[in-house]
């Protein structure tokens, strides 16, 4: 299963050391963009795409609706270089919540 990171320049360049390819991105519209590349395979077969939560933050409804698809690639959270943003609502928060699910 191969796996792919979107996120700062920081937190990309460390994945890529251990062989793990991905795209910095900061602006809304290359996020996007990139986020349409990987679901569209532009990148190839990927399995497990890595977001940094301030990634994730600035496109979670297109995120929420592509988890609740159930098609590859899965989506995982991760924190950001400088670590888990305040009072940010986990993807999975999120999504336990628009399908009424509680644990």
């Amino acid at each position: 299963m191969t796996f792919f990171v979107m996120g700062s320049e920081d937190v990309t360049l460390g994945f890529k050391f251990v062989g793990i390819e991905g795209v910095i991105v900061e602006s809304d519209e290359e996020i996007n963009a990139e986020f349409d590349n990987v679901i569209n395979k532009r990148y190839g077969e990927i399995g497990i795409l890595l977001l940094t939560d301030r990634v994730s933050s600035r496109i979670e409804e297109k995120i929420m609706e592509w988890q609740l698809s159930g098609e590859y690639p899965l989506i995982v959270e991760i924190p950001d270089i400088e670590g888990r943003m305040e009072g940010k609502t986990t993807l999975l928060e999120s999504i336990r919540k628009a399908i009424g699910l509680s644990v």
